[in-house]
């Protein structure tokens, strides 16, 4: 297959259902009998295929197609290859030997499944070797096995081990075995045995040692018997084939070596190996799971360039970040005596009068912890900083740079390493501001601009380049699947249309209409004999009750009773009264028993098949039974649970509401059809959890002090196995450097640490890798009828036709009233003006083919209107504008108060010059400059206003005078506006009301403050919305004007979207109050801050108790957030979802016992699930807020207009692209000097761009071996390095002015060396004059210049672009000479493709 096109997003978006429809029924192609004896058997069809890829695969005509493996054609196989490899010896033209190798067919590889036009093998010809199908290795001594599902399997002919030939018995024994389905299903169900007892034995380790070696040896056993199987039946090394030629065969090689290596010696932490390689054999033996295997790893490989670039992005930004901030985390608050008196601290022996003996250590004394000031509640002492804007100590410290760094010392900047482990944690979003804190304190506020300017940009250009790298691989690999899915239809259509021509009568026709016919016939047949079994009174009853549940009123009641239903649900709250808890029993109740007759009534309608072939009726049903069962077992607190099937009912609500069943259809899809990447998933995520387990497990139960003061396990450890998989859930959430800090620190040494890096380092990167892949496929996966631009105008289910009538009666009985009134030919004339529209609609689609035509010939005229405008610019903007004056009011003002002036003579011409006057002043460029100025300075006056204003009399004198100022502007700006351009066009602009009602807030809150009312609380929120005067800067803008319609486009749809979601929410939020109203509550010391343990209080009265005592230390509360009630359960989940910090919640819950009683450390910890299942849930909605806002913003996409292009923009684009197809940049020519030339064609060659691009990768490898702590000696020669790079680029420059003169500066990135380096010098000449040493990092700004690479040597398409160039040369060189010839002139500039 040929390497599928890089297609748009946009095109795969809207291809996406076309798409599906295509790979689903490409599986389901399929040949009948008859139609594939005549394929092959009919020597006609086949010479009318002679052409085609199906004929040079299928044998020929009379040939049985599978051929079973005898002695006799292995014997004939073995000389025709003999006689094939003499004559390719005695062959000296080596192409003629290469046109008789054909390329293997991509449908015949092994493990695919047999392609349509082969048809099924005959009964005894599955798991038996055939002869080789694929013309490509039949001369390779192959064959050919089918396995179950007719899926292909291959083997090399020779001899396995030397012995056993294809014929041998033991080996089609063993192939027999291999390739039933019973042999894989047999092994993965042992492994998946061996992963629960791994997962067991680390749990328990003490109760499972026992019988861990007897269980151990049983899958070692079993692992070598799989071996055994496939070695006999593949054989080990030798062929194509083989045992060993299969990658994944390597993991059961590695499997049974450490298993039998294990028995024997201990192998501490590389059993990690082993767990490994056995969870992974899952993937092999599940043909689905192992092809997203290969298609997750085809698309790892093409983000091989995005990886490499990633890595010099973060390398970069941790130099520039360890040249910044080296050493600074470090800088604490130390503590001195308040007299100044250290005589406590040091004492002189005076008995020796040569020496004196000083006992006090300053070091000691600077690093002790205990000397150190440390703020209420925190783990880290007070940093601080030496410069003007950094954090200052308190009164009694001193800033000194003395111990560790925080968070146990692992944040720091004081290496690579560190740096580099700092700029990991801002690009993954984790603690970022406790990093971004410590270091402002550290470092000055001055610093936040490094991160805005410097760390953020660069973070958020990777990460954009890394998503949009993976969109087009995912984009390409789909493209692949439509391909060969194209191809498939295309082979059956060519074999259709062939059979057909040489039919007489349609066979296949007429047999599918005659088994339709048939089928037809069975089914009238069963339904006249149901109605003869039943009797007459039955049917009646039936007839009836099926026209009133066919009645739409009927569905109407029910969704009326399900809102009703579950509007009581959310109104349960803690604490409720007794009565009001009896109306919600009684309610529910009542909706039970609306419910259980509506499932008999539909059950006698329908029928109880027909009823449960809807799964809307399974749904209704499966509720409608355990409410039952509830209502049976009330008393029985062990089926409380059961409870939780009546939120089910608000799912019911899908059935009428196309939003919400889209939604569900999107969760079902990512169970359904994208169950192998989910599945990859999951079993990534067992992977990390066991060998977490297997790694760290101990570490964790021997070092729990030094992460814990009271010895005890924190929340998030690996000591388990379902506190590890919740620590694998927190990283893939994005959360981890907190967990590898304390995996870091309960290990302690170097090599542990690493152990921890590495681990941790992998799960975030192919977590996220598998999350956004299976985020990418669920995006780009259509689902059934999933028009997302049409789902809101459905209205064919019975609840739109019941409000459709509704509207209709009430309409009808308006109309009645206004007869009655005597507006009897108002109405007529409503309905003849609804009759015309209804007319005219009908007539717009015929002329639509001439709009078309007259649209394209408008835009060919606009593409030249504005190539016309780029040459002459400005000229285009005033012909554009105009100069024609509207009426200034609507009709409506005319006809209340007409007036008649006369604009030639008079006043009226005064007025009328006057108006012009001010409408060409309103349109002048310079009007429009000013007026960005002027809101630019507000916005400015606007940001100094803080808190502290009142202590500075003159500046909030100036700010105010120039509030009066600017909004008197803005007044001028609006009064010249309306008397040029008219009330009527002025308020017919969405932008010119958001002026309007920006400059009334100015204008009313300078009226407040005049008046002194500016305190009130109303106009306190005026004042707020005075920062909504930015947003006039959109409309100056053509490009943000754009955006901000694109996304009010988009609003209405969100809208839809947020409606679904909270819907969704409201599942969780009810079942969070029935599971944890009441029973966040504790009881607290407020002195000492911390909770009473369980045995002190036991509940709520025992801490009532306490307070009565006169304690007024101990307090009952609630936490912040909770689920007492629907709406406090929405808040906490908007805080889960949104918030970082959200764990309070989970702890709460997983602590929490019983309604009012004190919450007992993880007492109910498989809580846990529930905030799971709501994360998926958020992942479901965030891939359904996204179809959604995508389909809105396709609505412009598919009209033919750019998403965030102008009109202008656009066809200016549409006209360069058809000029220019390429790329054009200007190149130097070659000086005539022999000299020179020499120096530019050194200068030109790659190798010199490659020997530059090595010296800066040893530069920048110079900065990275830079550390806090090295030695005089180590500065000293990463001096002498650093001063020897830059002799290096300063001889690079001068060589590159020799070679390129005034062009070496048309190049930007020679412009950015250029200023770099005289940077650079300059730093080093100031630091040799003067005591500054600021200068020194701007060097490290020449990292950038690695970019310089050129792209001949990084891409793999330097020849083809190379060719590209050559063609367009000689095309810009004949429009050239054409141009002369024509006397037109030519181009004043050369170019050349890049």
């Amino acid at each position: 297959m040929e390497m599928a096109r890089r297609a748009p997003f946009w095109e795969l978006w809207s291809n996406r259902e076309e798409r599906a429809a295509r790979l689903e029924t490409a599986n389901q192609l399929k040949l009948l009998p008859p139609q594939l004896k005549r394929l092959h058997g009919d020597d006609g069809v086949r010479a009318a295929l002679q052409n085609t890829r199906v004929a040079s695969l299928l044998p020929p005509v009379g040939t049985e197609v599978f051929r079973c493996i005898t002695a006799a054609s292995l014997w004939e196989l073995q000389q025709h290859q003999a006689t094939r490899t003499t004559r390719g010896k005695r062959e000296k033209n080596k192409e003629e030997a290469g046109k008789d190798q054909s390329k293997p067919a991509w449908d015949l590889e092994a493990g695919m499944t047999l392609p349509f036009f082969y048809g099924d093998p005959p009964p005894g010809r599955h798991r038996t070797p055939l002869e080789e199908l694929d013309p490509h290795f039949k001369s390779q001594e192959t064959f050919i096995v089918l396995g179950s599902g007719n899926i292909i399997h291959r083997f090399n002919t020779d001899p396995a081990l030397g012995h056993l030939s294809a014929a041998n018995p033991l080996r089609r024994a063993a192939i027999w075995i291999l390739s039933h389905c019973l042999f894989s299903f047999l092994i993965l169900l042992t492994v998946l045995v061996n992963c629960v007892f791994m997962a067991v034995r680390l749990a328990y380790p003490e109760e499972t040692q026992s019988w861990h070696m007897p269980m151990e040896i049983v899958f070692t056993v079993v692992y070598t018997l799989e071996v055994l199987v496939k070695v006999v039946s593949r054989g080990f090394c030798v062929g194509r084939f083989t045992f060993l030629r299969d990658p994944w065969n390597w993991l059961d090689l590695v499997v049974i070596t450490m298993a039998y290596l294990g028995m024997f010696v201990h192998l501490d932490k590389l059993l990690a190996l082993t767990t490994i390689s056995r969870v992974l054999k899952v993937i092999p033996l599940i043909p689905g799971l192992r092809k997203s295997f290969h298609d997750f790893m085809k698309l790892t490989k093409s983000l091989a360039g995005v990886f490499v670039l990633a890595a010099f992005v973060l390398t970069v930004l941790s130099v520039v970040s360890l040249s910044l901030y080296m050493g600074s985390l470090r800088q604490k608050c130390v503590k001195w005596s308040a007299s100044g008196n250290w005589s406590n601290d040091w004492s002189h022996d005076n008995s020796d009068n040569d020496t004196d003996d000083i006992s006090f250590d300053f070091f000691h004394h600077v690093n002790r912890h205990e000397n150190h000031h440390f703020l209420l509640g925190n783990l880290d002492p007070l940093l601080c900083g030496n410069r003007s804007d950094a954090g200052q100590c308190p009164t009694g410290c001193t800033c000194l740079k003395a111990a560790r760094n925080p968070n146990y010392g692992y944040t720091s900047f004081d290496n690579f390493g560190w740096s580099l482990l700092s700029i990991l944690r801002l690009t993954t979003q984790d603690f970022v501001d406790n990093l971004m804190l410590l270091t402002l304190r550290a470092n000055g506020k001055s610093q936040m601009i490094v991160f805005v300017l410097v760390f953020f940009p660069g973070i958020f250009l990777l990460v954009s380049l890394i998503l949009s790298k993976f969109v087009m691989a995912t984009g390409e690999w789909l493209e692949a699947r439509l391909a060969q899915a194209s191809q498939k239809h295309k082979e059956f259509g060519q074999i259709v249309e062939v059979l057909k021509s040489r039919e007489p009568g349609g066979e296949a026709t007429s047999m599918t209409a005659l088994s339709e016919t048939q089928i037809d016939g069975n089914e009238k047949d069963r339904a006249t004999g149901e109605a003869q079994v039943c009797c007459a009174c039955w049917g009646w009853l039936r007839q009836r009750l099926h026209s009133m549940v066919s009645n739409p009123f009927f569905d109407f009641v029910i969704v009326l009773c399900l809102i009703v239903n579950i509007i009581m649900m959310a109104s349960e709250h803690y604490p409720m009264t007794h009565n009001f808890e009896h109306s919600l029993t009684l309610s529910h109740l009542v909706f039970l028993f609306i419910y259980t007759v509506e499932m008999l009534v539909k059950m006698v309608a329908l029928g109880p098949r027909n009823y449960f072939k809807v799964s809307w009726n399974l749904l209704e049903s499966t509720i409608v039974v355990a409410g039952l069962v509830d209502l049976c077992l009330a008393d029985v607190e062990m089926f409380y649970s059961i409870r939780i099937f009546y939120l089910l009912r608000i799912f019911r609500l899908a059935r009428w509401w196309p939003h919400f069943h889209l939604l569900l259809k999107i969760m079902w899809a990512s169970l359904r059809a994208l169950r192998n990447p989910t599945l990859l998933l999951v079993t990534a995520s067992s992977i990390f959890t066991l060998v977490g387990m297997q790694l760290f497990q101990k570490d964790y139960k021997s070092g729990v002090c030094r992460i814990s003061h009271d010895c005890e396990l924190p929340r998030w450890h690996m000591a388990d196995f379902f506190h590890t998989f919740m620590l694998i859930v927190r990283t893939l959430r994005g959360q981890w450097i907190e967990c590898l800090w304390d995996c870091m620190e309960v290990i302690g040494s170097m090599s542990g640490q690493l152990w921890c890096l590495g681990f941790f380092s992998t799960v975030v990167v192919v977590g996220y890798l598998l999350i956004l892949n299976l985020f990418l496929i669920l995006l780009l996966t259509p689902l059934s009828s999933d028009s997302l631009l049409a789902v809101g105008m459905e209205k064919n289910n019975n609840l739109h036709a019941a409000i459709a009538l509704i509207k209709d009666a009430a309409g009808q009985g308006w109309s009645w009233i206004r007869v009655l009134t005597g507006n009897e030919d108002a109405v007529t004339e409503h309905q003849g003006d609804k009759r015309k529209d209804y007319m005219s609609l009908e007539v717009v689609p015929e002329d639509e083919s001439k709009e078309t035509e007259v649209m394209e010939e408008d835009e060919q005229t606009k593409a030249k209107d504005v190539l016309k405008q780029v040459n002459h610019e400005g000229r285009g903007t005033e012909e554009h504008r105009g100069d024609k004056l509207e009426d200034c009011c609507c009709q409506c003002c005319y006809r209340c108060c007409p007036l008649d002036v006369d604009t030639s003579q008079g006043g009226g011409k005064i007025w009328s010059n006057f108006r012009r006057a001010c409408f060409v002043f309103a349109q002048s460029k310079c009007f429009d400059v000013f007026i960005i100025v002027i809101i630019f300075l507000s916005s400015i006056g606007m940001m100094l206003e803080n808190d502290y204003l009142l202590g500075r009399p003159v500046l909030h004198m100036v700010l105010n005078i120039a509030d009066i100022l600017f909004t008197c502007l803005f007044l001028m700006e609006m009064l010249i506006k309306w008397i040029g351009f008219g009330l009527k066009k002025y308020f017919s602009d969405p932008w010119c009301w958001l002026d309007f009602l920006i400059l009334d807030v100015f204008l009313l809150f300078i009226m407040a403050d005049k008046l002194e009312f500016s305190t009130l609380v109303t106009l306190r929120f005026l004042r707020s919305l005075r920062a909504l005067g930015p947003l006039r800067l959109l409309s100056r803008f053509q490009g943000l004007k754009l955006v901000v319609q694109v996304l009010v486009q988009a609003i209405p749809t969100m809208f839809s979207g947020l409606l679904v979601t909270m819907t969704v929410w409201l599942v969780f939020s009810i079942m969070g109050s029935h599971m944890f109203a009441g029973t966040f509550h504790y009881c607290f010391n407020e002195t000492s801050e911390e909770y009473f343990l369980a045995n002190l209080v036991e509940n709520k009265s025992t801490c009532y108790s306490l307070i009565s005592e006169n304690d007024t230390q101990v307090r009952w509360k609630n936490l912040k957030y909770n689920f007492d009630n629907t709406m406090n359960g929405y808040v906490s989940l908007m805080h889960l979802a949104f918030s970082g910090d959200m764990y309070d919640i989970m702890y709460a819950a997983t602590d929490a016992r019983q309604v009012e009683m004190q919450p007992v450390y993880e007492y109910n910890l498989y809580v846990y699930l529930y905030f799971v299942v709501f994360a998926i849930s958020c992942f479901c909605t965030l891939n359904f807020f996204l179809r959604f806002i995508m389909a809105s913003l396709q609505k412009v996409y598919m009209v033919g207009n750019h998403i965030f292009m102008t009109e202008e923009q656009l066809l200016l684009s549409r006209a360069m692209r058809r000029l220019f197809p390429w790329k054009t940049c200007k190149t130097a020519p070659r000086p005539q000097n022999q000299f020179q030339a020499w120096v530019f064609d050194l200068v030109t060659k790659p190798h010199f761009e490659m020997v530059m691009v090595a010296v800066i990768c040893l530069n920048i490898l110079c900065m990275t071996v830079e550390s806090d702590d090295q030695s005089m000696l180590a500065e000293e020669v990463l001096y002498f390095l650093h001063f020897s790079f830059l002799i290096i680029f300063l001889l690079e420059f001068i060589i590159k002015v020799i070679a390129l003169r005034k062009h070496y500066f048309q190049d930007y990135w020679n412009v950015a060396d250029f200023i770099i380096l005289v940077i650079c010098i300059a730093g080093k000449l100031f630091s040799c004059l003067t005591s500054l040493s600021c200068f020194y990092t701007f060097k490290r700004i020449r990292n950038i210049s690695i970019v310089r690479l050129k792209l001949n040597i990084l891409d793999f398409e330097t020849l083809e672009d190379k060719n590209r160039c050559s063609d367009t040369s000689n095309y810009l060189q004949g429009t050239k000479s054409t141009l002369e010839k024509e006397g037109q002139g030519a181009p004043a500039v050369s170019y050349q493709v890049c």
